[in-house]
């Protein structure tokens, strides 16, 4: 059976893993995820919002109908001609 002291060694060794464990997470981990928070933000910021990239898109596809159907003028006007 474990004496007394037996438990406070075991105790302080706990102890001084838990401050290395911590120190560590806060001297290794914690830079590097603030980097990537940083990173993080700045491609929110960079990013168009979806509303934009929807407008677009339908600006877009308007601008394909409205091109194909003058390539359809353009080709019936080219029969007309030959």
């Amino acid at each position: 059976m474990l004496t007394k002291d037996d438990l406070q060694a075991i105790q302080d060794m706990i102890s001084t893993s838990q401050s290395q464990l911590v120190a560590y997470i806060e001297s290794a981990v914690t830079p590097k995820f603030n980097l990537l928070a940083d990173g993080q933000k700045n491609l929110l910021e960079t990013l168009a919002p979806k509303s934009r990239v929807e407008a677009l898109e339908e600006d877009v596809n308007l601008l394909k109908t409205m091109i194909r159907m003058q390539n359809e003028k353009i080709a019936e006007l080219q029969k007309k001609i030959s």
